[in-house]
């Protein structure tokens, strides 16, 4: 009888330091998570465009509200504040695969690796080409090709005039650049949390 108590004793001891060994392993994840967000640079939408280039390659955080999430796939989602009309291109890495289109509208902070696009007087001819052919390139998805900012590269049905006019315009931006190519910044995201609106939690605490 001894014995059989002894086992129970035991049972419930190694029980007890399972689930404490759970909820502490737990914790350090978060904690860890927690410090590597702190450890990033926090780079603002509205002056993402002008420090990019010092990011390429390097992982940042962003805050900001989910504008619009492209519907081939979830492929490419932009983040926006509400206060400028800058906006940041996101793509999902292989961790997470996919945008869910339900993010739209909800304000969310990120981590991701910045990438760079350099658009050259060769892309641009490519494109001009495409265009007088009467066949713009799509994506697997469909789509055209999101360049980074405001500039998207148009898919099937694309007005062809429209797109000239964007080939015009990128050159002439080149032109006035000076240099041999325009460079478009994008983020790949590794991770996201989705922040709670605070005007949602006024409202819950006035009910």
């Amino acid at each position: 009888m001894k014995k059989f108590i002894f086992s129970l004793v035991m049972l419930a001891l190694i029980g007890t330091a399972c689930q404490n060994s759970q909820v502490k392993n737990e914790t350090a994840a978060q904690e860890s998570l927690e410090v590597k967000m702190d450890e990033i640079a926090l780079v603002s939408i509205a002056d993402f465009d002008s420090l990019a280039g010092n990011y390429v390659g390097k992982q940042v955080k962003l805050e900001g509200t989910i504008d619009h999430i492209c519907r081939h796939g979830g492929q490419r989602a932009f983040v926006v504040i509400p206060e400028s009309g800058a906006r940041v291109k996101i793509t999902p890495d292989e961790t997470i695969a996919a945008f869910n289109t339900e993010l739209e509208g909800n304000q969310i902070v990120l981590i991701g690796l910045v990438e760079e696009q350099r658009i050259d007087e060769a892309y641009i001819k490519e494109w001009e080409e495409e265009i007088k052919a009467g066949a713009v390139k799509t994506d697997d998805k469909g789509e055209g090709s999101h360049l980074g900012g405001n500039v998207e590269k148009g898919g099937e049905g694309a007005d062809l005039a429209e797109e000239m006019e964007k080939v015009n315009n990128l050159r002439q931006e080149l032109l006035d650049s000076g240099s041999d190519h325009l460079s478009f910044y994008s983020v790949k995201c590794s991770s996201y949390e989705v922040v709670e609106s605070t005007e949602n939690d006024e409202e819950g605490d006035e009910n």
